[in-house]
C-alpha cells in the first residue's frame, strides 16, 4: 500500500475520531502528521507524528508557515481547520508544491460562506430554505433600533458576529437572568450589559440581530456526490449527549438544493434551528463538523475517508439506509506520553 502523508492542523479534539476514520482504507496507508498550539491536544494520540505549532497574529504569516511545513514534512494532503479562508485564497501556492488541500478552491464562495450575513443573502437570492428575520448592524444605535423592532413579549432576541466560529460570540438577550455564584447563565446576557459591552469595543463588529429560535438544533453533515445523490446526515441535538439521526424532508431538500447550487467539493456542515415547526438556516461551515464521527457511526458512511480519497483521484460510492438512529458518546481516557 502506498504511503500518503496527511497533515491535520489545529483541529477540534474530535479529530481523534476523524483520523481513525481516515485510516480505515483499502488503498492507502495514511501517515498522519498532527499539529496544534496545545502540546497535549488529545488527537496527538492517533497521529504518527506530532508538531507543536507556534502562535501567529497574522493569517498570511500562518499560511507562509503552512507552505514551509508542507515542504519540510513532505506532506501529500493537507486537511486544514485553522485559517482555512486564508489558505483557500493562496491555494495556487500549494498547487505549485503538489500538495492536495482539503479546502474549497473557490475563495469568493468560501469568503461569502464564512460571513453569516452574506450566507443569508445567497440563500435568499437562490430561494433555498428558510432564513430567520434579522438585521445586520454596525453601531450601538442601529443595534438598539433592531432590538426594539424584534423584541416582543413572546420572544427573546439574540446576537452574534457575522464572522464567527463555534458560536463564540452568540448571546441571548434576557433581562430575566439574575447573576449569582450558584446560577449558570451560559450564553445569556442582559440588554443593558450587551449595550455596555458593545459600547466598550474599540471597533464595533458587524453583528447579526435576530429572534431567538427556541426549537431543536440540527447539525447536518454533508458531502456532495458527482451523481447528485448527495450525502446529508441530520443530527438533532439535545440537552444530553444523545443525538438523533432523523431524515426530515424539509431539511434534506434544503441541503440538496444548496449542494446542487454551489457545488462544494469538500465536506461541509449546515446548521439549522427550528421555530414553530420551521427549520431556519443558521450557518454553513465549509469543513467537517466536530460531530462528524457521530453521523458516520450512525450511518456507516465514512466521510473523512471519502473526502481524502477524492483528492487522490478515487471516487468512492456509498449507499445508506435513512433509518432513524440515536447516537451518543462516552469519555475515553487517553494516555499521551
Amino acid at each position: 500500500m502506498k504511503n500518503i502523508r496527511v497533515w491535520f492542523n489545529h483541529w477540534f479534539s474530535t479529530a481523534y475520531h476523524i483520523i481513525h476514520l481516515l485510516k480505515d482504507d483499502e488503498y492507502f496507508n495514511f501517515v498522519v502528521v498532527g499539529s496544534n498550539t496545545d502540546s497535549n491536544c488529545v488527537y496527538r494520540a492517533v497521529c504518527d507524528e506530532w508538531v507543536v505549532e507556534p502562535k501567529f497574529d497574522n493569517s498570511d504569516k500562518y499560511v507562509d508557515y503552512c507552505l514551509d511545513f508542507c515542504k519540510q514534512h513532505k506532506i501529500d494532503v493537507f486537511a486544514p481547520r485553522r485559517n482555512m479562508l486564508a489558505i483557500s485564497r493562496r491555494i495556487a501556492e500549494f498547487d505549485a508544491m503538489n500538495v492536495l488541500v482539503l479546502v474549497e478552491r473557490d475563495y469568493s464562495l468560501m469568503s461569502a460562506l464564512f460571513d453569516k450575513a452574506k450566507t443569508y443573502e445567497m440563500f435568499t437570492e437562490a430561494g433555498i430554505g428558510y432564513i430567520p428575520p434579522h438585521y445586520v448592524v454596525k453601531s450601538v444605535e442601529s443595534y438598539q433600533e433592531a432590538y426594539k423592532r424584534l423584541k416582543t413579549e413572546e420572544n427573546r432576541v439574540c446576537i452574534k458576529f457575522t464572522v464567527d466560529e463555534g458560536a463564540v460570540s452568540f448571546r441571548v438577550i434576557d433581562d430575566r437572568i439574575r447573576y449569582s455564584l450558584t446560577s449558570n447563565n451560559g450564553a445569556k446576557i442582559s440588554y443593558e450589559n450587551s449595550i455596555k459591552l458593545l459600547s466598550e469595543m474599540e471597533k464595533f463588529p458587524s453583528l447579526i440581530v435576530m429572534p431567538y429560535l427556541s426549537g431543536p438544533e440540527v447539525s447536518v453533515d454533508c458531502f456532495a456526490m458527482p451523481d447528485g445523490k448527495h450525502i446529508a446526515i441530520p443530527r438533532y441535538k439535545s440537552s444530553t449527549r444523545s443525538e438523533t439521526i432523523q431524515f426530515e424532508e424539509e431539511i434534506l431538500q434544503t441541503c440538496q438544493l444548496f449542494l446542487d447550487k454551489f457545488k462544494l467539493k469538500c465536506p461541509c456542515n449546515l446548521q439549522f434551528r427550528y421555530d414553530h415547526n420551521t427549520p431556519y438556516l443558521l450557518e454553513v461551515n465549509t469543513r467537517m463538523s466536530g460531530g462528524t464521527q457521530l453521523s458516520c457511526k450512525a450511518t456507516g458512511v465514512n466521510i473523512p475517508n471519502m473526502a481524502v480519497n477524492r483528492l487522490l483521484g478515487i471516487e468512492k460510492q456509498v449507499s445508506y439506509n435513512q433509518k432513524k438512529r440515536v447516537v451518543s458518546f462516552i469519555e475515553t481516557p487517553v494516555i499521551l506520553e
